[in-house]
């Protein structure tokens, strides 16, 4: 299991868009890990889709996790992947993905 660092209503989050739109491989790595630098490649483009649908969802009013407007944990979702990936060593994969987002 990951994204249990220091926030865990990250992994909340993650769970919840990714089911939002069926992302049966990110669901995957919330149980596994990642595995592979295809993994973090995936991982890192959902969570910035997911940015973006979290900011939809707020213009749309849409409620999540209790939460119309749930940006403020951008700052911790930017928190955990910044971990984890370092942990997993993919660190660069992250930061050149978020470069491009």
């Amino acid at each position: 299991m990951i994204l249990t660092v220091r926030y865990s209503h990250v992994r909340d989050l993650v769970s919840y868009y990714a089911n939002k739109i069926s992302d049966q491989r990110v669901l995957e790595i919330l149980e596994s890990g990642l595995k592979s630098e295809d993994d973090a490649r995936h991982f890192s483009h959902f969570i910035w889709k997911m940015i973006d649908s979290m900011a939809e969802d707020r213009e749309n009013g849409i409620e999540v996790l209790g939460a119309k407007d749930n940006t403020s944990m951008v700052a911790d979702v930017s928190y955990e992947i910044d971990v984890l990936m370092s942990d997993c060593g993919y660190s660069q994969i992250w930061e050149d993905i978020s470069d491009q987002a």
